[in-house]
């Protein structure tokens, strides 16, 4: 009696791991993409942290986002979408894989980053600027 594998056994078992590669790829390929959107969402995580230390040393909105902006160029972050140029766009409007600061109509300061598969409302942050102290009435404030 002869001892192996049967033509028929070796298709199934080949099969079987062409159907088990078919499940696994899309998967695999993704994980890369959503990698890289996790990075631009901690790098708007980064940006609504400088900007409130920001609030806390400048006198108003606009040169609070100017000198965040500036900071967040000093710290040379590449952006991980691409792997060229800064994280950090210099204006309001990011590219693919930058976070921009802007000012909106709301008079809330928005932290945008341009995600490659999250969705927009996904990769944007609203910071709300200080209030003036004499609004802060009931909180210790005059």
């Amino acid at each position: 009696m002869k001892k192996g594998f049967t033509l028929l056994e070796l298709l199934i078992v080949v099969v079987i791991l062409g159907v088990l590669a078919l499940i696994a790829a899309p998967a695999l390929l993704n994980a890369t993409d959503k990698s890289k959107d996790a990075a631009v969402k901690q790098n708007i995580a980064s940006a609504a942290s400088t900007l409130s230390g920001k609030f806390a040393t400048e006198a108003d909105t606009a040169t609070a986002i100017t000198a965040t902006r500036t900071a967040l160029a000093a710290l040379g972050t590449v952006n991980p979408v691409t792997g060229t140029g800064s994280a950090y766009a210099a204006g309001a409007t990011p590219t693919l894989g930058q976070v921009g600061i802007s000012l909106g109509d709301d008079g809330l300061v928005a932290i945008q980053g341009s995600c490659k598969l999250a969705t927009a409302t996904e990769c944007v942050k609203k910071v709300a600027p200080p209030t003036t102290a004499g609004s802060l009435t009931g909180l210790g404030g005059n």
